[in-house]
């Protein structure tokens, strides 16, 4: 176990897995534990996003908000999110980035829950259900989401790396 700054020092195990004798993976593993609650606040849009593209879709209005409660602003989402394991893994085709991936549980998604992927532990690059793809250009086949973060149904709610909030 060991504490995670960006969650407010919840102790988090990595999978049984997680192998970390490789340079890359311990770099991005301690990058990672860098990261802080500023950091996650400012990530706050991507995850907020999965959020109301899920809400939208399931017309969360006449069943979820009841059951779930309604983040008043996308820093309050995480108020829904339960942390759970980290992995680490290596990029596919070409890809040389070690990412950190975590499985957590969400408020509004129980069946796929939701993943982060944060790309050499530093830059959060990845948020929806979990598909097992740390890249949405792996999960998609499609170069052109490279600055995707969040992939959403209703392409209104798709955020991408360097746009503002």
């Amino acid at each position: 176990m060991f504490k995670v700054p960006y969650f407010d020092n919840a102790e988090l195990t990595t999978f049984a897995d997680a192998d970390t004798s490789e340079a890359g993976a311990a770099a991005a593993l301690a990058a990672f534990l860098t990261l802080t609650p500023e950091d996650r606040i400012s990530d706050s849009r991507h995850v907020f996003a999965y959020y109301k593209d899920y809400h939208q879709a399931v017309g969360g209005e006449d069943w979820m908000d009841e059951e779930m409660g309604i983040p008043e602003t996308p820093a309050d989402i995480w108020d829904y999110v339960r942390p759970g394991e980290i992995n680490l893994t290596k990029g596919r085709r070409g890809d040389d980035n070690w990412y950190v991936v975590m499985e957590a549980n969400c408020g509004w998604e129980e069946e796929h829950g939701l993943m982060l992927v944060w790309r050499n532990g530093t830059t959060l690059t990845k948020v929806g259900g979990y598909d097992g793809h740390v890249t949405n250009t792996n999960a998609y086949a499609d170069d052109s989401l490279a600055d995707v973060v969040y992939a959403a149904t209703d392409p209104k709610f798709t955020t991408r790396l360097n746009e503002l909030g």
